[in-house]
């Protein structure tokens, strides 16, 4: 992912068959990554591969894939990073680090109470967009609510009870 992010050039050597043209049976291609492609992308070599009748070539075609990252998943241009957190902070807020993909640490702070659909977006510090030079997608921050397991007293029941609005 963080080649996709910054982009890069990728080499491939590749081994050809030649029927009648003087040419090295083997060759370095360099794929330029531009920052942003999403897996699928097609970069076509034209006639690097092998000569399938006297003077004719084919064409080397290679598709981008992405492999699963660590901390986030892509969706278009958007960067998706979910994490655990414990029921307090879910209900009290929090602060929370994260290191983007262009090595820098964003200090995000929550202070909404944090329910199963809750989403908290980052607007432009996701993925390149490579129509539109400059500008970038969002960071989707989303949470799993992690309860205690241990079991609450009487008297801390009461206390949640008395604080938490039943609606």
């Amino acid at each position: 992912l963080e080649e996709l992010f910054h982009g890069t050039t990728k080499k491939i050597k590749l081994t050809r068959r030649n029927l009648t043209l003087n040419r090295p049976a083997e060759k370095v291609l360099e794929i330029p990554v531009q920052k942003g492609w999403k897996a699928g992308t097609k970069v076509t070599f034209e006639n690097e591969g092998d000569e399938v009748q006297p003077g004719v070539c084919q064409d080397m075609v290679f598709v981008i894939h992405q492999k699963p990252h660590s901390t986030f998943a892509r969706e278009g241009s958007d960067l998706i990073h979910n994490t655990k957190i414990p029921l307090v902070d879910a209900l009290s807020g929090f602060k929370m680090d994260v290191q983007t993909l262009d090595n820098r640490i964003l200090r995000v702070n929550i202070k909404d109470t944090v329910h199963p659909k809750y989403t908290k977006i980052i607007k432009g510090e996701g993925m390149p967009h490579t129509k539109k030079p400059g500008e970038r997608g969002d960071l989707v921050l989303t949470f799993d609510v992690i309860f205690p397991k241990q079991t609450i007293t009487e008297e801390q029941k009461t206390i949640l009870k008395d604080a938490l609005p039943r609606n």
